[in-house]
C-alpha cells in the first residue's frame, strides 16, 4: 500500500511563518522591501501598511459594539505606519523621504495628507479586532511632489516616442541581438549590493552619465517612475515598460556616490549611446533594474 508523504511539524511551521510574513499580492520576481511598519513594493511602485484596533471594552469589561470607532482607530494607526514606511523610500543615493520630512514641516504635512487619502486595500474583522491595510502609489501625485525639480518636462517627448516603434509585451529570446531597434533598457545589478531608489543614476566607468534625471521627461517620471525594479532577470524581461526588445547590460559595481547609483562597462555605455533610439526610450523611462533577493533587503 502506498504511503502518503509526511512532513515534520517543524517544517510545516516554518513554511506557514514564511507565507504569513509575505506581503499580500506578491508577484513572482517582485522586489519587496519589508519594514516593521509596512512594505515598499518597488516593482509595483506602491507602499503598503496596516493598522489594528482591538475591541473597545465598557466599564464592566464587556466588549462594546463600536465599529465606527474601531475603523477610525485602525485607519489612523495604518496611516501612521504608512507615513513611517514612506519615509524609508530612497529618493536618490544621498537622501530618503524622511530626510525631507524632518527638514520641512510643510513637506511632512503634504505627505501626511497623502497618507490620509490612501486607498483601503484590505479590511478584515475578527474576534480580536479590526485590521485595515492602506496603499499609496509612488507615482502620480506623490511623484510630482517628491521627485527633484531637476527632472524637467521635455516638450519633444511625444515626437521622440513615435519616432521609432516601441514594442509592448515581454521580450523575446532574441532580445539581446541587435536585429532591430531596442525598446528599453534592463540593467542587471544583481550581486553588487545595489539598492532601489526613486531617482537611480547610471554612469560608465569614467563617471559620465548614461541615465539619470537629465535623460528623462518629468511627464513619464511622474506617471510611471524613473525606473522599474525586479528581483530576477526573467521578471525584468516580462516588464511591459521595457517593451519587446530591451537592451540588457550588466552593472559591474555601485558608484562611489551610493548604492543606488550603478556603473556599467564603457563598452556597454557606448553600445547604448550608439542606439539611434536610446534617447527615446530613456526619456520615456523605459528602464528596469534587476536587484536580486540575495543582495539582502532593499
Amino acid at each position: 500500500m502506498d504511503r502518503k508523504p509526511t512532513f515534520p511539524p517543524i517544517l510545516v511551521l516554518i513554511l506557514l511563518v514564511a507565507l504569513l510574513s509575505m506581503p499580500p499580492d506578491v508577484v513572482a520576481g517582485a522586489l519587496i522591501q519589508a519594514l516593521d511598519s509596512g512594505h515598499i513594493d518597488w516593482s509595483a511602485g506602491t507602499v503598503r501598511a496596516s493598522g489594528f484596533a482591538g475591541p473597545v471594552a465598557t466599564d464592566d469589561g464587556v466588549p462594546a459594539d463600536c465599529p465606527a470607532e474601531l475603523i477610525d482607530t485602525a485607519r489612523r494607526t495604518a496611516q501612521a505606519n504608512l507615513l513611517q514606511t514612506v519615509g524609508a523610500v530612497r529618493i536618490n543615493a544621498g537622501s530618503r523621504v524622511v530626510d525631507r520630512m524632518t527638514q520641512s514641516a510643510a513637506f511632512r504635512e503634504v505627505l501626511a495628507s497623502l497618507a490620509q487619502n490612501a486607498a483601503v486595500t484590505r479590511q478584515e474583522y475578527s474576534d480580536s479586532g479590526l485590521q485595515i491595510e492602506l496603499s499609496m502609489s509612488l507615482t502620480g501625485g506623490f511623484g510630482q511632489f517628491v521627485l527633484p525639480e531637476e527632472i524637467r518636462q521635455v516638450d519633444s517627448i511625444t515626437t521622440l516616442a513615435t519616432a521609432e516603434p516601441m514594442l509592448e509585451g515581454p521580450s523575446k529570446p532574441e532580445a539581446d541581438a541587435d536585429s532591430g531597434p531596442h525598446t528599453g533598457l534592463i540593467v542587471d545589478a544583481s550581486g553588487i549590493q545595489a539598492k532601489p531608489s526613486l531617482v537611480p543614476l547610471i554612469v560608465d566607468e569614467l563617471g559620465d552619465g548614461v541615465y539619470g534625471p537629465a535623460f528623462v521627461s518629468r511627464e513619464y517620471a511622474v506617471s510611471r517612475g524613473m525606473s522599474g525594479f525586479a528581483a530576477t532577470l526573467p521578471a525584468a524581461r516580462n516588464d511591459p515598460r521595457v517593451g519587446g526588445r530591451p537592451m540588457v547590460v550588466k552593472a559591474i559595481r555601485t558608484h562611489i556616490s551610493g548604492e543606488t547609483d550603478l556603473v556599467i562597462a564603457n563598452a556597454d555605455a557606448a553600445r547604448l549611446r550608439s542606439s539611434v533610439v536610446h534617447l527615446t526610450f530613456l526619456k520615456a523611462c523605459r528602464v528596469t533594474v534587476v536587484i536580486a533577493a540575495e543582495d539582502g533587503s532593499p
